[in-house]
């Protein structure tokens, strides 16, 4: 292997180098890392050469868009940041889209818009689409359309022998079932193709009521979300606001229940009648924040935080809102020190083929449970992580046991909890998959990465 063939054409930063730091740092500060080198690839050329760079050190690969959800630490490995890597295209009569690795879903929603169509995104238009969607990809229209990851058709790869490869359902179709969900530890996509959706406006917001009436609202919540049309995808929430000028001033400071949806059907006016129902059963909130969204822009619903910070979840599949679920979150939930403890609505098209590679399309659940907590100083994140467990063991007799990839973040992504992502049968195919692909564990920064000793695989 000739030098030519390891050094890439965008920055090979080692440390102590001007843009180090930054080109290591995820958007959990939680997440801190080490790794040897860090590239930041241009292009798929640049990708290409860091894993054949890689693989002449004897080192891993890492890799990393915007750094949400980065859970393996790429301590002495080569961390390939895709973040340069941006660009889009739609084709409007295919309804496909073509995004570069480090695109994030705010670069396409105004393309697809411009077409009178939308992706599948999660909570946050800023997080990177290529890895939200290989962790399976479940947003605010999952009920109706199912998880991003399903909607993928094809995709170019690097693997773990440094080729570009492309795959798609006929060109190596057992690698691109593994991409769809499999969490990204079968190599490196540099471009990802997927479908698009008709969707131009939906009826979304929030409905916010003080933490004392937590019980009824739960309660209410369980009974109204039941019996939902696909179109209606839900959740309610504990939710603590911080103090700022920003913030509303019903919600400042205070730590609320809300109840938030989205309709994404063709009928606004329905959507806007299933909300007044919950109105009518709850009778008038703190604040109400539903209205006319467009498509392209849903990061209101979930507010989600936009800079950099630390933070520890927790996640599980909840099998109902039973009186007994609700009185176990409802002791915690008020002394809760977690800006978020989120129950949202499965269902619909997630249970099905679009959810294949994800325990959300066979399971008994019916929620989704995501419990995060800001961490800025050793004591708060003792107290968080104190809780966190107290949360887990109050919610597993009311768990199913599976959870969900793309929630798997910093110290949450164990072994056991990864492979409570999977079905038995599924996580088996995977594993075959990683031994065909990467057989000596190039990918070894990875949720999967951490499987390999358990699973046995020989180096």
């Amino acid at each position: 292997m000739t030098q030519l063939d390891t050094r890439p054409r965008g920055a090979l930063l080692r440390p102590g180098d001007d843009g180090y730091d930054a080109g290591r740092a995820a958007w959990n500060r939680n997440a801190r890392q080490a790794p040897a080198a860090v590239v930041m690839a241009r292009d798929p050329a640049d990708v290409v050469a860091a894993v054949r760079l890689a693989r002449a050190e004897g080192r891993g690969v890492g890799v990393m868009a915007t750094g949400h959800g980065t859970s393996v630490p790429c301590d002495g490995g080569v961390l390939v940041n895709t973040s340069r890597m941006t660009g889009v295209r739609v084709d409007p009569r295919t309804r496909i889209a073509r995004v570069a690795a480090g695109t994030r879903w705010a670069d396409l929603a105004p393309v697809a818009a411009a077409h009178g169509l939308v992706g599948l995104p999660g909570s946050s238009s800023r997080v990177g689409i290529v890895g939200y969607t290989s962790g399976g990809g479940f947003g605010w229209l999952g009920r109706r359309y199912g998880l991003a990851s399903g909607w993928v058709t094809a995709a170019d790869v690097v693997t773990a022998d440094g080729d570009l490869v492309r795959v798609d359902a006929r060109r190596h179709p057992e690698l691109l079932w593994g991409l769809r969900g499999g969490g990204g530890a079968l190599g490196i996509v540099t471009t990802l193709e997927f479908a698009l959706h008709p969707v131009v406006r939906v009826h979304g917001g929030n409905l916010f009521y003080p933490v004392e009436r937590a019980r009824e609202v739960l309660a209410a919540y369980a009974a109204w979300a039941a019996p939902h049309p696909d179109e209606m995808a839900s959740a309610v929430a504990f939710r603590r606001f911080p103090p700022l000028p920003a913030v509303p001033a019903p919600l400042r400071g205070r730590l609320v229940m809300a109840v938030r949806g989205c309709w994404c059907g063709s009928d606004l006016a329905a959507g806007e009648r299933l909300v007044d129902e919950l109105r009518t059963a709850l009778g008038p909130p703190v604040l109400d924040t539903f209205g006319v969204l467009p498509a392209a822009h849903l990061d209101p619903i979930s507010s989600d935080p936009v800079d950099p910070l630390a933070a520890v979840g927790h996640c599980e599949l909840v099998r109902a809102l039973t009186p007994e679920a609700i009185d176990a979150l409802v002791e915690l939930g008020a002394d809760s020190p977690l800006v978020m403890l989120e129950l949202r609505r499965l269902g619909g098209a997630l249970l099905g083929p679009s959810a294949q590679l994800s325990p959300m399309g066979r399971t008994e659940a019916r929620y989704s449970l995501n419990a995060i907590g800001m961490t800025p100083t050793p004591e708060s994140g003792a107290a968080v992580r104190s809780f966190l467990a107290r949360l887990a063991a109050a919610v597993r007799p009311h768990a199913t046991g599976g959870t969900y990839l793309n929630f798997l973040d910093a110290d949450g992504a164990t072994p056991t909890r990864v492979r409570a992502a999977y079905t038995p049968a599924d996580w088996q195919r995977l594993v075959e998959l990683r031994r065909r692909w990467d057989p000596d564990d190039v990918f070894r920064f990875s949720r999967h990465g951490r499987q390999r000793a358990s699973v046995g695989t020989a180096r």
